[in-house]
């Protein structure tokens, strides 16, 4: 996902009109203290080996970096401290035995858990959603997904570069930029705002897109919009109810799209683990309940993060609740604050239907190397 308007994905949280609240202030003013393991609950249940497959990928980054350099280029909390703080615990990694007992084990013996007094924040889900596309244009392929121009660089603002009004429009050659079509102009849209996707072609075969670069226009939530204009209430706001307003207005919808300026732009991934999700922001492929999406500027990438909220069912008629070791390996532009995350949750449908509808108060617990807790 890279560096962009947000990483591997533009949050399914970006088409919601939602703030975190003063909670979240608050503990950032106050600071953050070591907790034993027990006052985590949930933590001996939770099946750690599948955190610890995500942390891996991680680590393989971590590892690399000079032993004093920053997690992150974004720096993040100094709680997490430099590269080398985490490195010895990467190399650790690689040679525990299966199983989640011995995945527990080795996050007990390397980490200690962080709480934040007092705070409460906003999770949401994204997904990599699935559509039906062409490699040609024709019939009902006639939405465009765009590589980046011949020498294209983001200017914040977007400057003088074609809005999304315009691009639609024809101010680019979509015929020699076009990596494939698509059969929807509202998949289009939605593949933008996750910022990756899946394509099937007619085939059978199946292309993976994700995020190249963004026009450096603003981002607008047309959610946000239709709760400002009454179109719908803010508690009903989610990707399936949008969905529906764009579709049973079409003209009003195209319109209401366009008024998001921001553009991405794609590339397609070959040689992807069809098991595991696009690149996020740190490089490393996103594992499906475990990666999450943070506020880089309070939790570097490749970081552990215990997370405890609840999530809708795919028919979002009730809740399933979350306690569960997370590895902080993207990013997005909704996400702002230090108790703020964005669940990764798969690819298709079902994982669509849950992330779509996912909106929950929740903790963040920061599991820290031992040498350097507070």
């Amino acid at each position: 996902m890279g560096t962009r308007l947000c990483a591997a994905a533009i949050a399914g949280a970006a088409v919601l009109f939602l703030a975190t609240g003063g909670a979240d202030m608050k503990a950032e003013a106050a600071g953050p203290s070591r907790i034993s393991y027990a006052d985590i609950e949930g933590w001996g249940t939770d099946d750690q080996s599948a955190a610890l497959d995500a942390f891996r990928r991680s680590c393989a980054r971590i590892l690399k970096l000079s032993p004093s350099a920053a997690l992150d280029t974004k720096g993040g909390d100094p709680l997490y401290g430099r590269a080398r703080d985490w490195q010895p615990a990467c190399e650790a990694a690689a040679h525990v035995a299966p199983g989640a007992g011995n995945a527990r084990g080795y996050f007990q013996h390397w980490f200690v858990p962080v709480r934040y007094p007092a705070t409460q924040g906003l999770f949401t889900g994204y997904y990599e959603p699935e559509m039906k596309g062409s490699l040609t244009r024709g019939g009902p392929y006639q939405t465009p997904v765009l590589a980046p121009p011949a020498g294209f660089r983001m200017v914040d603002g977007g400057g003088s570069f074609p809005a999304r009004a315009e691009i639609e429009d024809g101010a680019l050659d979509s015929d020699e930029l076009a990596l494939l079509w698509l059969e929807s102009p509202i998949d289009a849209f939605f593949l933008h705002v996750q910022g990756s996707g899946r394509v099937k072609l007619e085939t059978g075969e199946i292309v993976r897109l994700s995020f190249a670069a963004k026009t450096g226009h603003p981002y607008t939530s047309i959610g946000k919009l239709l709760v400002e204009r009454g179109e719908m209430k803010l508690e009903d706001v989610s990707m399936q109810t949008i969905r529906a307003w764009l579709s049973a207005h079409p003209a009003e919808g195209r319109a209401l799209m366009r008024e998001n300026e921001s553009y991405i732009f794609f590339r397609i991934l070959r040689d992807i683990d069809p098991e595991l999700g696009p690149p996020g922001a740190e490089g490393t492929n996103l594992t499906p309940g475990r990666s999450l999406a943070v506020d880089r500027s309070h939790h570097p990438l490749g970081t552990l993060l215990w997370l405890t909220t609840e999530h809708p069912t795919v028919d979002g008629q009730s809740l399933v609740p979350v306690a569960r070791l997370m590895v902080a390996q993207d990013t997005g532009s909704a996400i702002k604050g230090l108790q703020r995350g964005d669940i990764f949750f798969g690819s298709g449908a079902e994982a669509g239907e849950i992330a779509g509808r996912m909106k929950a108060e929740g903790e963040l617990i920061a599991l820290v190397p031992k040498d350097i807790a507070p």
